[in-house]
This record gives C-alpha cells, sequence and structure tokens, in this order.
C-alpha cells in the first residue's frame, strides 16, 4: 500500500469533525436506550451536537462545531441549561481548524481552556497488511470476552505511559464499562490481543462515511513493548481498507507514545483539538457558601427553596469555609482539597452544604473525607440528603463500599453516621496530634481531640 502523507484541508477536518460528533450521538442514544430514563440527550447545535449519557461518562461533550456557522445565544443557551440541570460541567471540543469565531464565542461565555488532544490520520490505499509479531494474536472480541477486554483496556488506561502531555479526562471504571458497552451498540467493534494465550490489551474501530475511527486501545504494562499495540492497530486498519475506507483517523494526547507509536506506522498529524470547559454555571455550585447566585445566560437560578444535591465543577477554595468547618488543621486541608469530588447542597440560590469523596487504595472502596453544613442549616436534613446523594452515586458506579473517620471525641458525627447506617470499623489512636498539624489540647464536646474512629456501609453483598 502506498502511504500518501496527507495535508489536511478544511474539508477533510470537517468530514472527521462530523464521524466523530455521529459517533457521540449514536452513543448517547445507546445509553439512553440502556438506562430507559430521560438523563441522557444529544441536541443538534451548529453542525455539532451537544451528548450526555450518565454521570462521569465520556459521552458528555460537545463535538462537531466550527464547520457550519455559529451557533446562537439561544442554542447555547438551551444546552448549558441542560448540563447544568445535570450537574455537569460543558465540555467543547473545538478543532483548530473549525471557525476561530467558535473559540471567541465560547470564551466570551465563560469557557475556559483545559487541555489539547491532536488527531492524526492516514491514508488508505487498497490492502493493507497485517503485522503479526510472534506470539501475538488479535482477533474480533467475542461476547463472552468482553469483560477480560475491559478489564485489560481499563488497567492500559490507569496506568499511562509518563510521556507527553498528561490526560484530562479520568473515567470511574463503572462508567467505562457502560460507555464501551453503549459504543457496542453504536456500531463500534472490538479487537483483543493475546500474547501467548493471555489477554494483554484492546483496541476498538467504528466506520462511518470511509473514515475508520481508532478508539480505545491500551496495553496492560505487564505486555507493553512487545508488539502488542502494533498488531492491533495493523488489524483494524486491515480491515477498515478492506471495507473501503479511505482514511483512518486517531486521536492521542499530544506528545504521548500512543501518538509516537501511530507517527512511527505511519500517520500524521492533522489537527488539534482545544478542550474547553465551562463550570457549572447555573447551579449554584460555583458560589462561595452562603454568597447568593447571579442570574446567567443559561436563565435565573431556582427560586425554590427546596434542597437539591448537585456534583460541584468550579474551584475549591470558594467552598473552604465548609471545608474548614469539618478540618481543624490549614495544613491537613491544604493536603487533600482539591482530592476526588465534590457533592454540594444547594438551597434556593446558595450552597448550605458540602461532601468530598475520594478513591482508597482499594478499588471497591471510597472514602467520605470532609463533609460540613453550614450552621444556620444543620439539624434539618442536609447532612444526610448529602450522605444518601453519596451512597446512590459511588454504588451506581459499583463500588462496594463507603468509609469515613471521624474523631473519637465528636459525639455527634459518630451519632449521624450510625443512624445513616454506617458501623464502626477500627480505632486509630492518636491520629490528631501536633505531628498532624492539629494544636494540643484541642477539646470536642468538651472531649480532647485525639483519636480518630473509622466506620464503614457495605452498599453490596
Amino acid at each position: 500500500m502506498n502511504r500518501l502523507p496527507l495535508f489536511c484541508a478544511i474539508d477533510l477536518a470537517e468530514r472527521i469533525e462530523r464521524a466523530e460528533a455521529q459517533l457521540m450521538s449514536a452513543a448517547a442514544e445507546a445509553a439512553r436506550l440502556r438506562r430507559g430514563d430521560d438523563t441522557g440527550f444529544a441536541l443538534r447545535v451548529a453542525g455539532g451536537v451537544a451528548t450526555y449519557a450518565e454521570d462521569g461518562s465520556p459521552f458528555n461533550k460537545l463535538a462537531g462545531l466550527g464547520f457550519d456557522g455559529v451557533p446562537d445565544t439561544a442554542a447555547l443557551d438551551h444546552i448549558e441549561r441542560a448540563f447544568a440541570d445535570r450537574g455537569a460541567a460543558v465540555q467543547a471540543e473545538v478543532a483548530h481548524l473549525g471557525d476561530p469565531a467558535i473559540g471567541a464565542l465560547l470564551t466570551d461565555r465563560g469557557y475556559r481552556p483545559a487541555s489539547f488532544e491532536n488527531v492524526l490520520g492516514l491514508a488508505l490505499d487498497g490492502a493493507y497488511e497485517r503485522v503479526t509479531p510472534p506470539g501475538i494474536d488479535v482477533r474480533a472480541c467475542r461476547d463472552d470476552e468482553f469483560e477480560a477486554w475491559l478489564d485489560v483496556v481499563a488497567e492500559g488506561f490507569a496506568h499511562p505511559d509518563d510521556q507527553g502531555v498528561p490526560s484530562y479526562e479520568e473515567f470511574p471504571r463503572q462508567a467505562l464499562a457502560n460507555a464501551e458497552r453503549d459504543f457496542a451498540a453504536a456500531g463500534v467493534v472490538y479487537y483483543i490481543a493475546l500474547r501467548d494465550g493471555t489477554v494483554a490489551g484492546g483496541g476498538s474501530l467504528r466506520i462511518t462515511d470511509g473514515v475508520a475511527q481508532l478508539t480505545g486501545a491500551a496495553t496492560a504494562p505487564a505486555h507493553r513493548r512487545r508488539g502488542v499495540q502494533t498488531a492491533l492497530l495493523s488489524a483494524r486498519l486491515a480491515d477498515a481498507a478492506a471495507t473501503g475506507c479511505d482514511i483512518a483517523v486517531v486521536t492521542t494526547q499530544p506528545a504521548s507514545k500512543s501518538q509516537q507509536n501511530v507517527q512511527r506506522r505511519g500517520f500524521h498529524l492533522l489537527y488539534t483539538r482545544a478542550i474547553l470547559v465551562k463550570q457549572v454555571e447555573s447551579s449554584e455550585a460555583s458560589t462561595p457558601p452562603g454568597a447568593p447566585i447571579a442570574d446567567h445566560a443559561t436563565g435565573a437560578a431556582h427560586a425554590s427553596d427546596e434542597v437539591r444535591v448537585l456534583q460541584y465543577a468550579g474551584s475549591r477554595q470558594q467552598l473552604r469555609p465548609l471545608f474548614e468547618l469539618a478540618e481543624d488543621s490549614p495544613t491537613q486541608l491544604d493536603s487533600y482539597i482539591d482530592d476526588g469530588r465534590v457533592l454540594v447542597a444547594v438551597r434556593g440560590r446558595t450552597v448550605i452544604g458540602h461532601l468530598q469523596l475520594v478513591a482508597t487504595d482499594r478499588a471497591d472502596t471510597f472514602e467520605i473525607k470532609n463533609m460540613a453544613v453550614r450552621e444556620d442549616a444543620q439539624r434539618t436534613g442536609v447532612g444526610r440528603r448529602l450522605v444518601r446523594g453519596a451512597l446512590d452515586l459511588v454504588s451506581r458506579e459499583g463500588v462496594n463500599r463507603l468509609q469515613v473517620a471521624t474523631a473519637a471525641a465528636d459525639i455527634g458525627n459518630l451519632r449521624f453516621y450510625q443512624r445513616e447506617g454506617f458501623r464502626m470499623r477500627t480505632i486509630e489512636r492518636d491520629a490528631f496530634t501536633p505531628r498532624t498539624g492539629y494544636e494540643p489540647g484541642t477539646l470536642v464536646d468538651g472531649i480532647e481531640l485525639r483519636d480518630r474512629v473509622w466506620l464503614d456501609c457495605l452498599l453490596g453483598p
């Protein structure tokens, strides 16, 4: 095959971005059918699409903009409100070959650069020869092999090569599993790679309008540098060429090992996408605790006094007064305030409580790291709503246990968590000392702050 170097004209970029928008739309629809509810959506806008599948999904984005005019204000208002109603930030992936007015419009509306990704392409001309290193076997993944495929791809994504720009995105395993199942319903074909009979890697392929989209490729760390990715790539290229595709495309992190690998196989850099993110606007979650929320372009804030629990996407420093209600050590707080995810309780136009969720060294366990409710809203059920929101969130992600630590001296917290179904597990003596950043002689409920109690709540069998 004659591998022609590619010049990426505007019409080629438009074709690739249209294929990406079609894939996101089909995947979001598959997610909607899987869930059987109205959580997700796919909204057409100026040649692109805004899609949302579910919390934490890689399909939650705005794709394909910039090649069919500039979206009007009303359309963006509607899209941003749809994301905000689900407690999600808006992530727009904008090709640098698109209309420059798109970037100006989005930045004027509060979108900020978060990362970049490169789109590379390879011209397919006739048959493409498979390359199979010794001991490597690549074939279409059978239905009964999907879990093994998912395990090895998830492991590969969890241990990226330390080269190039780190990925901006991370997805919970359950969200990734759901997304891959939805991809299958959207026409994506999976390939599994075995090395000496052991599952070593996986990849996937979708064909749209003569464009072969190479997606989801990863190799387990123990099998890297053995030709697994070469075999996966060549198998997909051979199949794509056999079906009449004239171009194959792949998306990588800038300067990453993945980019280096595909360039060695003849791919050329076509263009770059900027990842622009607008934090939750109409959700009151982007304001400091106790502050009123101004109306935004997405519409006026809710006037109801009902307490709602949303995922927070703003600066953690804006929530610091709430964090400090539950943490006596500024040093300790500085060490973890930006970790994990945060839920906020919102009443009307004001944030009145928060809960911070972080991962642990066990994949099946998450921890409530910090939780507090504004003093004038305590004993009104807000804390219970936050905890139940956290339990619901992690249970949907396949987590089996939620744990929390509190001071043995804090009788109120011990009573609260036990009423919410948590049970005491262990006591950690002398956890609160000057060595760990706590002032000596600190009293809680008249008891000296010294020991820590760990509690947990089991979510599964």
